[in-house]
């Protein structure tokens, strides 16, 4: 059982690590589901899935099954792994381990002996974008339904309606989306991706054929999954059950506007109805379909209520505090931050929304910079550094690195030589062969990290670089990278094409920089070097070493 999907790999006797955790959701995974299909422990969940129209198809779909109500039924199961364990005589698995790790990951917990967290639940899993379990979501199943299977019933007082896993190193609820391995493609194929508020929502959306919707895991759109997202999509709607919740998520929303290059829509659907209850209604796929066409902007969505208000309070000192109360609001948000084009299309759709003119956003960002600045000392910098491409160059150095940003995944790829053998990246593309100063201080983490195998998003960029302005340059590569492509197939080709285009223009170099040959035979050692040092920057580098 453990030995199954989920746990190859290096084994680990950390109950924490990512492989441990794994094998144990994996577990988890098959127990909740071979549950539901019982026709008796799984039949109050069984009931609770039908009354909400989820049938067959959709929890074979999502993985979908259910925690009994007994209260030790995961942890009996625990138990007797542990037990098989320990009379198998493979010290690869320790039983102890085995406990400790269905523990961390929040599965069961320990009172004297192990009793389950999930109990008489729907059990959502929650997966990776690679389809990976790495946690569960939990609906409580009505006491009324509730079949007490040789237990105890749950008094749905002591527990929240709904239960998620704990965060751990697999699984972090601001940086997870529910449904996003199923979505991925159809939000790629889109470039939009639709966000709503919960489990069954997601569900609905798919079974009426919106496959490009995910769910946040009651926690608001954050900016680590704009980062994720931005990679597959330009457009990101907000999909919310009333104006109220509309309001609120557009204030929320605004701040990832400003944070990252992906455009933000709010929708409300009429009648305050969820997408499920909408979805199940006759014309319900076309009534969805025409609230989603009228999403608003979630910039316009906010500004056009200040709008409003200038509207209804057309005095000078009125105007003078909802102007000052609008922008406040919005430089708080972010506003400030913006740089460069997206700043101008950012003050000019204020302008052209709230009535507000340019010159008077202008002149309230720069006075709210002012004195929001800190004091000019020797060692602080109080504006982001400009780093321009020197040349054209330059902008293909950093074209490499926009790819390996947006794409990390891409980057065991091989390059194959005239002479028809093949290097790793590493060795074909190294840091002292690019000019351009910031694609170097780039690519020399990533370079280090390809080196020794080991993954790494942007997100581990960002945390390697201090400079500000580098910050926000690896963030301007990143959007450049992910919107390029729209499979890993064409990014990884992609790749390949910028590598070897660096290579020709480090082949010309090299050949611009040597000596004058003044013979015959001069020139045909230098081209022999050349030739034997191969397309490899770094076997450039080693031939002119033992040249000299």
């Amino acid at each position: 059982e453990l030995q199954a999907r989920g746990s190859s790999g290096p084994r680990s006797s950390d109950p924490d690590s990512p492989a441990s955790l794994r094998r144990a959701n994996d577990v988890a995974l098959r127990f909740f589901s071979r549950t539901l299909i019982d026709p008796v422990i799984g039949s109050a969940a069984k009931k609770a899935l039908d009354d909400r129209g989820i049938d067959a198809k959709m929890i074979e779909r999502f993985c979908l099954g259910a925690a009994p109500a007994m209260g030790d039924g995961l942890a009996n199961y625990v138990e007797k792994l542990a037990a098989h364990q320990s009379q198998s005589g493979d010290d690869a698995l320790d039983p102890a381990m085995i406990r400790d790790s269905f523990e961390a990951a929040g599965l069961v917990r320990r009172r004297g002996s192990l009793v389950d967290v999930f109990r008489n639940r729907v059990m959502f899993p929650i997966a990776d974008e690679l389809g990976r379990c790495i946690a569960f979501g939990a609906r409580a199943i009505e006491l009324g339904r509730c079949i007490a299977f040789g237990a105890r019933a749950i008094d749905p007082e002591d527990q929240p309606k709904y239960l998620n896993s704990p965060e751990t190193p697999l699984f972090h609820k601001s940086k997870s989306l529910y449904g996003i391995h199923l979505a991925k493609r159809a939000i790629i194929q889109s470039r939009t991706a639709i966000i709503t508020e919960g489990y069954t929502d997601v569900i609905a959306c798919h079974r009426a054929g919106i496959e490009n919707a995910v769910a946040t895991l009651g926690t608001a759109l954050t900016r680590d999954h704009a980062r994720i997202l931005q990679r597959l999509c330009d457009t990101i709607v907000l999909l919310f059950d009333g104006d109220i919740a509309g309001q609120r998520a557009a204030d929320r929303a605004l701040e990832i506007f400003f944070a990252a290059p992906v455009d933000l829509k709010i929708c409300t659907l009429p009648d305050q109805l969820d997408p499920d209850e909408l979805l199940r209604q006759p014309d319900g796929r076309e009534r969805f379909d025409a609230a989603i066409a009228q999403s608003e902007d979630a910039l316009t969505h906010l500004v056009g209520n200040f709008r409003r208000e200038l509207d209804a309070h057309p005095g000078l000192s009125a105007r003078q505090r909802t102007i000052e109360g609008m922008l406040t609001k919005l430089v708080s948000l972010g506003l400030g931050s913006l740089d460069g084009i997206r700043r101008r299309l950012v003050i000019d759709s204020i302008a052209g929304t709230s009535g507000v003119t340019v010159v008077e956003i202008e002149r309230f960002l720069n006075a709210s910079k002012r004195a929001t600045a800190p004091a000019r000392d020797a060692t602080t910098l109080t504006e982001p550094i400009e780093i321009p491409a020197a040349n054209a160059r330059g902008s293909a150095e950093r074209d490499f690195v926009s790819i390996l940003i947006a794409w990390p995944s891409t980057g065991d790829i091989r390059i194959s030589h005239e002479e028809g053998d093949a290097a790793p990246l590493s060795e074909f593309i190294t840091p002292s062969s690019l000019e351009d100063s910031a694609a170097r201080a780039l690519y020399t983490p990533i370079f280090h990290w390809l080196e020794d195998a080991k993954p790494f998003a942007v997100q581990d960029l960002l945390a390697e670089l201090a400079d500000p302005a580098m910050k926000t340059l690896a963030t301007d590569l990143y959007a450049l990278g992910a919107k390029r492509f729209e499979r890993d197939a064409d990014a990884r080709q992609g790749l390949i094409t910028a590598a070897r285009a660096l290579d020709s223009l480090n082949r010309r170099l090299q050949l611009a920089i040597a000596p004058t040959a003044t013979t015959p035979e001069e020139l045909a050692q230098r081209l022999n070097q050349i030739r034997a040092a191969g397309p490899r920057p770094s076997a450039i580098a080693r031939t002119a070493r033992s040249a000299s």
